[in-house]
């Protein structure tokens, strides 16, 4: 089940960051934001990012989640090395 919860956690933040950057490109060029093309953009992020994430493999894709949390919580309450 942990897999199966990294594997969703890691789709959701791409369809997250997808949105976030498409509301703010629009925002830079004044445009309104369209949410049909936004719910768009978002569900086929999340589409795309689940095929290869399976295609991968399960394995590797936890292994490198771990990687970056690991990385990410060393950046901020860890040492930096110089």
């Amino acid at each position: 089940m942990p897999d199966l919860q990294t594997l969703g956690m890691i789709v959701g933040a791409v369809m997250i960051v997808a949105a976030l950057l498409y509301v703010l490109e629009r925002r830079s060029k004044g445009v309104p934001v369209d949410y049909l093309d936004l719910a768009k953009l978002t569900l086929g992020s999340g589409v795309i990012t689940s095929g290869v994430v399976y295609t991968v493999g399960t394995d590797s894709v936890v292994e490198v989640a771990e990687t970056v949390t690991t990385v990410a919580q060393d950046m901020f309450v860890g040492k930096p090395d110089f």
